[in-house]
């Protein structure tokens, strides 16, 4: 097989993997407000940006191998998709500890109860981390530099405003959650860590 051809398939497989990431979807995350699209102010656009980032992160690496320009070394291919195939493993460890609670959309938590247990007892969002090792898994599975740091960044400012959004929301509504910020990180253990509230 060519170098072209091989550089073709690793980019299917990486699709394949997106795959595994909407069959996810469907099938681990729980019928009812878990799974609706309808978003509250408390929202505040972030759903929007999160599935636009989605949309142009599934395109942007097939450009990305007709224009072969910031070509990655070919060793990027099969690490992308590990990275992918990880992501998808904490995502699916993530909506299997919270079940319901895991929405599509941030909707009024004050029913819910605070969950500290599995990958939360270490991060805060772990779902998002697990989306965002997906989806940059994938785009490195086209070798493109661009593509990289476009998804990269892209899906950076969308989880970066989701994340804001989501933890004003929960220390308002969630009893314990504030407390909860300051004994784990957001996305990366001991990186990125508290959430600091507001001065009184």
């Amino acid at each position: 097989m060519s170098g072209s051809r091989r550089g073709w398939a690793w980019l299917l497989a990486g699709y394949v993997g997106l795959g595994g990431f909407l069959a996810l979807e469907a099938t681990t995350r729980q019928p009812g407000e878990a799974s609706s699209l309808e978003a509250s102010s408390d929202d505040a656009g972030t759903t929007t940006l999160i599935l636009n980032a989605y949309g142009a992160a599934l395109a942007l690496p097939v450009v990305g191998r007709v224009v072969r320009a910031g070509r990655l070394p070919n060793w990027v291919r099969p690490a992308g998709l590990v990275v992918e195939l990880t992501g998808l493993g904490l995502r699916w460890w993530s909506m299997s500890t919270l079940k319901a609670s895991y929405s599509r959309t941030l909707r009024n938590a004050q029913e819910d109860t605070l969950i500290d247990d599995g990958p939360y007892a270490v991060v805060r969002h772990p779902g998002y981390l697990g989306s965002i090792l997906t989806w940059v898994g994938f785009s490195l599975t086209s070798a493109s530099g661009p593509t990289l740091v476009a998804v990269s960044g892209m899906l950076g400012v969308a989880y970066r405003r989701r994340i804001a959004a989501e933890e004003a929301l929960l220390v308002r509504d969630l009893p314990g959650y504030s407390e909860y910020t300051q004994r784990t990180s957001r996305l990366i253990p001991r990186i990125w860590r508290s959430h600091r509230p507001p001065r009184r």
